[in-house]
């Protein structure tokens, strides 16, 4: 069985935005309406489903990663380099953004 990392096919450092446009892109490619002919992709996005229901709630996550053995030095600060720190810095909103997902398939 793949982690919940692997079914979102994301890092375990990944931050919130990008576990977000992930399963979203995700979702939208294995819908069961864009492959009705496919029985097994209502069980594949039900899994992607349950992936992002513990990734997306930092409690849930939390205890997902002490589970898992993920050390807690490998998960970066989630939050930190969002826009709201550096606007808290003074530096004001990045111009770049602040994540990209490309699909891995």
């Amino acid at each position: 069985m793949n982690s919940l990392y692997e079914t979102l096919q994301v890092s375990p450092r990944a931050s919130s935005p990008v576990i977000r446009a992930a399963y979203r892109c995700l979702a939208q490619q294995l819908h069961p309406d864009k492959h009705p002919e496919a029985p097994e992709s209502g069980h594949r996005l039900a899994r992607v489903n349950q992936a992002y229901a513990v990734l997306s709630d930092p409690e849930k996550r939390q205890a997902y990663d002490l589970r898992q053995g993920v050390a807690p030095a490998f998960v970066e600060r989630r939050g930190r380099g969002t826009a709201a720190a550096h606007a808290s810095a003074g530096k004001g909103a990045p111009s770049a953004r602040l994540f990209s997902f490309r699909p891995l398939v």
